[in-house]
């Protein structure tokens, strides 16, 4: 008995530390960048580079290395190729059991740019609603350096972009979330002696576990939504052209 009570008070234990977890840990990103962009992503105290992953030379000797030969590429093109004609083999049978026709299943419809488009803005507009008032930005570096080597088309830009940032900025602190920061770590400068633009970024984004999974399965449901919406209307599309008369 005392053996079961240890195990439920381990089991317990195990549960409540992970529930402390997602309620009061973070999941987060960071970018940096400082002539080369740096993603890295930490979830509940775990951290990974996920960009850049690994150097050209390593990614080069890797992809050489793992290459197959070509007598097994060959063979294993022949295995999926003899798959796919069981696979196709046995749908057959079944519809013919069934005295359904045997013809092949025409393709599904290709979603247009416009109403792939529609299904982007529909993501885009349902990931503002789940993560306003939520996500944590913070700025802990953005210089700007604005140059264009002539000082007249410089001072036109610096223009442009201070008034661009600080309605950018005072936008997301209204209507999306606060942006943390101190004072010197956000400068935007004209550079009257180079002849190109330069920036230093260093942006964190955080947020509780719960709301990160509670966003991201917001997001996958509305991603299959969005996404079978997408089809139909192709599908819808290519029926109604389909039901007019030729000229």
């Amino acid at each position: 008995m005392n053996g079961w009570l240890i195990a439920l008070s381990v089991i317990g234990g195990v549960l409540l530390l992970l529930i402390l977890v997602i309620c009061f840990g973070f999941v987060g990103a960071r970018v940096s960048y400082e002539g080369e962009l740096t993603v890295r992503i930490s979830i509940f105290g775990f951290r990974k580079t996920i960009f850049p992953r690994k150097s050209p030379a390593k990614r080069e000797l890797r992809d050489v290395a793992s290459f197959p030969s070509p007598e097994k590429f060959l063979k294993k093109e022949e295995k999926r190729r003899k798959r796919a004609e069981k696979k196709a083999a046995r749908l057959q049978k079944k519809l013919a059991k069934k005295g359904q026709p045997t013809k092949k299943a025409e393709p599904e419809p290709t979603p247009n740019p416009k109403e792939t488009l529609d299904m982007i803005l529909a993501i885009l507009k349902r990931a503002y609603a789940l993560t306003k008032g939520k996500l944590r930005i913070e700025f802990c570096k953005l210089h700007l350096y604005l140059a264009t080597g002539d000082a007249a088309s410089t001072a036109i830009l610096y223009g442009v972009v201070v008034q661009s940032t600080a309605y950018l900025l005072q936008w997301t602190q209204d209507h999306f979330n606060e942006i943390l920061r101190h004072d010197g770590d956000m400068t935007v400068e004209p550079d009257y002696l180079s002849q190109k633009s330069s920036i230093e970024l260093d942006l964190r984004l955080r947020v509780r576990g719960f709301r990160a999974i509670a966003i991201g399965l917001g997001m996958l449901h509305t991603y299959r939504a969005e996404k079978r919406r997408a089809k139909l209307r192709a599908k819808h599309r290519v029926d109604k052209k389909a039901e007019k008369p030729s000229t």
